[in-house]
């Protein structure tokens, strides 16, 4: 199996990806196949192997071969309909529960919840808390509810296109990593033909979906709570200028994230 691990990390060009679909082929875990390098793969691994090599070569991503990801340590389900967890996102889930942790504030809203990663990871790390996730997306809240009954937490999924829908108490929290590629660059990226345009389409400069919320948001959100969302790293002034404009009174942070890159938008009423 090193071998063969080998091989496989030269031609994905990554070790970590070679493993986790070693281990997906296999159903054994990445530990064991390193541990166990004279295990090799039967016919059957070989020709799942090759089909997924092939899927691979025709541009599509790993996550939506193997159908699931980790985030914040837990393991998701995920389709083409929704987008793949990033590890920048792991970091909003750590501001958000450190807010958690440090106001009695248990209402809780995830805006363009995709595959539920943010609200579920809230969930399972604090205690007491009603979630809300809204997604304008049917087929992005199946896999999310999915996702929950997975890791049994009780969140409540609302089909919205952002707070239309909604009839809810204010919420203390509100966090969103909404769509937030400017629609002309978005279409000379690969991801444009890899993930969900819904998911990363941002409009003219980026910021539209955002604007759409933070206008909207005063509406929604309780007093003394705060709104955390995640951006792009060329629209931290813009973002910043959004947030001064709809929360005037509010203390309005533009914080990076763990490689020095403006990231998120954090607003506290």
């Amino acid at each position: 199996m090193t071998s063969r691990l080998n091989q496989l990390t030269k031609e994905l060009k990554s070790s970590l990806d070679a493993q986790v679909l070693l281990a997906h082929i296999t159903k054994k875990t990445k530990a064991m196949l390193l541990a166990h390098p004279e295990l090799e793969l039967t016919d059957t691994e070989e020709k799942k192997l090759e089909n997924a090599l092939a899927k691979l070569k025709n541009n599509i991503p790993l996550p939506y071969i193997i159908g699931h990801w980790e985030f914040f340590g837990l393991e998701f389900h995920i389709s083409n309909t929704v987008l793949i967890p990033r590890p920048e996102t792991e970091e909003l889930v750590e501001h958000a529960l450190d807010w958690l942790r440090a106001n009695n504030a248990p209402h809780v809203l995830d805006v363009g919840t995709g595959s539920g990663c943010i609200p579920i990871s809230l969930a399972r790390n604090a205690r007491d808390l009603n979630v809300v996730g809204v997604d304008i997306s049917s087929s992005a809240l199946n896999i999310a509810r999915q996702n929950a009954q997975r890791h049994k937490v009780e969140i409540t999924f609302i089909q919205s296109d952002l707070f239309s829908n909604l009839d809810c108490q204010p919420f203390n929290l509100i966090v969103a990593n909404l769509p937030y590629i400017p629609t002309a660059t978005l279409e000379t990226l690969d991801v444009y033909t890899r993930e969900p345009t819904l998911a990363l389409d941002g409009g003219f400069d980026g910021l539209n979906i955002i604007r759409r919320l933070l206008k909207d948001a005063p509406h929604h959100l309780a007093p003394k709570g705060a709104i955390m969302l995640e951006i792009d790293s060329s629209h931290g002034q813009g973002a910043l200028a959004l947030a001064n404009e709809f929360f005037p009174k509010a203390k309005n942070d533009l914080v990076q994230d763990l490689s020095k890159r403006d990231r998120f938008i954090i607003i506290q009423s």
